[in-house]
């Protein structure tokens, strides 16, 4: 009796391109998973280094209302209307 090896070379091939892609995409993973503990922390220092005139003037430019800062800050209008004329 006679059998192809076709079927069984395609099953080789396949097998291994999902292989090689499941290494990259771990590969990726693991790349982007060691930026973002890297970056992470860095980002936390320069957020809590802000004062919260920095962040009202921030807000400000990024187009919001004096209100809505106010509500981010946990302060009156008022309180933010000084902070951005300071």
């Amino acid at each position: 009796m006679y059998y192809s090896t076709a079927p069984l070379a395609a099953l080789l091939y396949y097998s291994t391109r999902v292989h090689q892609a499941h290494h990259a995409m771990t590969l990726t993973t693991t790349a982007a998973l060691l930026l973002a503990l890297i970056l992470l922390p860095l980002l936390v220092l320069l957020w809590a280094s802000e004062s919260r005139q920095q962040r009202a003037r921030r807000w400000r430019q990024a187009g919001l209302t004096q209100q809505a800062i106010a509500d981010r800050l946990g302060c009156s209008r008022s309180t933010v209307r000084r902070l951005l004329a300071g």
